[in-house]
């Protein structure tokens, strides 16, 4: 068996001062990944780029597998496949590397981020070092194909629609309040299930839309901002839950039937103005419940989906947004592709457009549920 501690994989969870701890987890998607390798490795989860400063590798991994990884005879795989952060490759230099001496090429970092092996070239050249190795994880190809289990399959229909779009959101990343307001100003909120309340941040619109004036107050969507603060006096949005603090990561059945009963997906990633591609379970998920959509996110990132073998919606969606590194523009084009489709005629939405979409839901849906955790790891630099 490679892995030298399957029966004490470690968890490093260090999101904040007063929640931290290295806890015992049981076999994992992550592990999975690497179950079929022809070398030993020692397994860790973390959380952020605070794990290893908070906990030293030294006090989780005994010295005698440390002594093995630096006689290049065991490999340490960081998983982090769970978060978007670029300053973990960062981490694992400062407080793995060099810290303790361990050779960076004995480390297998696997990352949610597809460009992970961009940054890590950089930061390696930059410290005169050796890159550690990068696998492009896609653990949530795992979580997003739970949805694809409930039974409730959303592929279009032609049938009329009870509404135009869903639209989900937890947490108020700073993109989300401003696609809101976005479709405000284009009267577009009722062609949409919209999910939006106050979640676990404590943010809402008295801290948000400040930002967000400073932010673009040199673009366009300036005068928007200010012909919409009215946006501020929205009642909070709620569908199949009033609980908008707990993560839903895995797929509950109670919001199957607005995927079933909307044309499309507006799907608000966990990154966008980061500028970090980032597919996460949101957009898996659709992917899964056979659901045509738009992804709101950083620039350039339909590309990643491609290469994991998905197809995208192009022309039957207009995809020209994804190529903007904008991001005012980007969420400008994405706006008005949305305002497209809400205001195209039923007649074509029915007999043109669903027909189209379906072909490409379907081929989606049959890849994301044949796909198994033992390929959702791909080596990026090695």
């Amino acid at each position: 068996m490679p892995c030298i501690n399957t029966d004490n994989l470690l968890y490093v969870k260090t999101y904040s001062l007063h929640d931290k701890e290295v806890i015992r987890i049981d076999r994992n998607v992550g592990y999975y990944a690497k179950e079929n390798v022809d070398y030993d490795f020692f397994y860790i989860q973390f959380s952020n780029a605070d794990s290893f400063s908070m906990f030293g590798i030294d006090d989780i991994v005994s010295k005698d597998v440390l002594d093995r990884v630096r006689d290049k005879k065991v490999f340490l795989v960081l998983d982090n496949g769970l978060e978007h952060f670029y300053e973990c490759a960062d981490a694992i230099y400062r407080d793995v590397v060099i810290k303790h001496n361990i050779p960076a090429e004995q480390i297998i970092f696997l990352s949610a981020v597809p460009t992970m092996h961009e940054h890590v070239a950089k930061l390696a050249k930059r410290l005169g070092l050796p890159e550690i190795k990068v696998d492009w994880f896609s653990l949530f190809e795992a979580t997003g194909k739970h949805a694809g289990k409930q039974g409730v399959v959303a592929l279009p229909k032609k049938k009329r629609y009870t509404k135009k779009f869903l639209n989900l959101n937890r947490r108020w990343r700073l993109h989300r309040p401003l696609l809101i307001t976005l479709l405000k100003s284009r009267n577009l909120l009722d062609e949409g299930y919209i999910s939006f309340a106050p979640s676990d941040d404590g943010q809402n619109w008295e801290t948000v839309y400040p930002q967000l004036q400073r932010m673009y107050s040199n673009h366009k969507i300036s005068e928007i901002l200010e012909d919409n603060i009215a946006v501020k006096n929205l009642p909070a949005m709620y569908l199949d839950t009033e609980d908008l603090v707990t993560n839903r990561a895995i797929h509950e059945d109670s919001i199957a039937d607005y995927y079933v009963e909307t044309y499309f997906s507006i799907v608000n990633e966990t990154t966008y103005h980061e500028q970090t591609p980032f597919l996460s379970e949101k957009i898996f998920k659709t992917i899964a419940m056979g659901h045509p959509f738009l992804m709101v996110t950083a620039p350039n990132s339909l590309q990643y989906l491609k290469e994991l073998g998905y197809k995208t919606y192009a022309p039957f969606i207009d995809e020209s947004y994804d190529t903007i590194e904008n991001d005012g523009d980007r969420m400008l084009a994405i706006l008005d592709e949305v305002e497209r489709l809400c205001s195209m005629p039923e007649k074509i939405l029915r007999k043109q457009w669903l027909p189209n979409v379906r072909t490409i839901a379907n081929h989606n849906r049959k890849l994301i549920m044949s796909k198994r955790d033992h390929n959702l790891s791909k080596p990026m630099n090695y």
